[in-house]
Parts: C-alpha cells; structure tokens; sequence
C-alpha cells in the first residue's frame, strides 16, 4: 500500500507509511545522509548508494533540465511516470513477483500533475552486474527469459532489458530500472527485441506487435542512414563549390 503525505513542500508517497523511509527522506531534508559511493552524477541527476542504520539503499535525485513546457504539458496527458513506477512496482511485488528491485519512497516538488523535482528510495540488490560477465551462461539467460515472461504476465515491462539492468545475486537474478509506462503488446515486444539484441535471447513470440516494432525499427536505421548519406553529399558539393 502506498501513502501520500505533504512534507516540507514536497508531494511524498512512502511504501506501507514505513517510518524508515520516511526518516531517510528527512535526513536528506537537512543534509544528513551517509553517501558511501556516487554512482552517477550529471547536470540533472544524481544516483547514489547509501548508508543507514537500516542498511544500504540508492537514493535518486532528478530536476529536469530541458523540455519543460513539453513536460508539463504531456503531465496532464500521460500522467506522473515515476508515480506509476512505483504504484507499477508495488502491485507486481504484491503479486507475489519479488525479482524486481523494490521502490520506497518516492518525493516530488508538483504544480498540478507536472512535477519539477523528483527524489527516490529505492531498494539496493547486491551482487554482480551482469554487464560485468563477459560471456552469459545458458542458465543466466534461461532465468533471465523465464523472469522476463512473468513479468510481462503481471503486466509490467523493463523498458530497457540491458546487461546493466540484471544483477545476479543471491537470490537468482534480479531486474532493476524498470519502466513507469504502462505494459502494452508493443512495449513487451521492445522489451524481447531488446533481449534479443544486448543478451543473445532469442524472441520466440513473432506476433504483429513484434512484427510492428520489429519493422520500424529496421525502416528508422534506415532511414538515418539515409539522411546521413544525403548530409555528406551535401557537405560534399558545397565544400567543391
């Protein structure tokens, strides 16, 4: 069950109204947080692994920079991604789907549906990333087509199904930095051509959804080569006049 609740000006939805979570958002609130390694730091995010009396969690910080007007035009029609994400995560979880990694707690600064700030407690899985295994056993990638299939079954998709985004712990693999949008036959069919591509898992549903994307994707390279090509000769005719 997700909470909401006003917290110094931010719009904070918290996971069963865990006093943990919330106790970490307030040491973030006044600069109290244990950063025990930055994990990416650009102009408009920051990812960062920390630590608390509770254990380990990542902790994300994200003010978009650009398209703003866009944004927050596109808030009232497609709704609050990162909301869905974790109202996505929490119904698969109780579903009894547990491999994707859990999202705490999610803080937004908002006006309307259109929020400027987002800032995000997310579950930590240890283990190894898979991007980090040079060559993926056929157990790895049979697990990996198994999970992927149920999640799609509880109407969820991975949105990006890269070797970044799978770590082998524990507990088997686990899938992290799934997608807020809603799952639709194309979007699964994205999630398998994906797989396809990055993991070596062959697509075994050709349906018309994978046929769609599959075709547009192809017609997309094309089309950019294409327009590259016509660039060069232009760039090519005007340096020899």
């Amino acid at each position: 069950m997700i909470v909401s609740k006003k917290i110094n000006n931010f719009k904070v939805y918290i996971k069963d109204d865990n006093k943990i979570y919330e106790e970490v958002f307030n040491d973030f609130l006044n600069n109290r947080l244990n950063v025990i390694k930055v994990f990416r730091s650009i102009e408009d995010r920051k990812v960062s692994l920390i630590n608390t009396p509770h254990g380990k969690f990542v902790f994300k910080v994200f003010v978009p920079k650009e398209k703003k007007l866009e944004r927050f035009l596109k808030s009232f029609v497609k709704g609050d991604y990162y909301l869905n994400l974790l109202l996505q995560t929490d119904r698969v979880r109780n579903e009894g789907v547990k491999f994707p990694n859990d999202f705490y707690l999610l803080a937004e600064k908002k006006i309307f549906n259109y929020a400027s700030v987002f800032i995000m407690l997310i579950e930590f899985v240890e283990g190894v990333e898979l991007s980090d295994i040079d060559d993926l056993s056929i157990d790895i990638r049979t697990e990996i087509q198994t999970k992927m299939i149920e999640l799609h079954q509880h109407n969820m998709v991975s949105g990006d199904p890269h070797k970044g985004n799978f770590i082998l712990s524990q507990d088997g693999i686990r899938i992290i930095d799934l997608s807020g949008k809603a799952c639709n036959a194309k979007r699964k069919a994205k999630d398998r051509i994906d797989m396809e591509r990055h993991l070596q898992i062959k697509n075994e549903i050709n349906d018309l959804s994978y046929l769609s994307v599959y075709y547009r994707s192809v017609f997309r390279k094309k089309f950019k080569a294409l327009k590259l090509k016509i660039k060069m000769l232009l760039g090519f005719k005007k340096h020899k006049a």
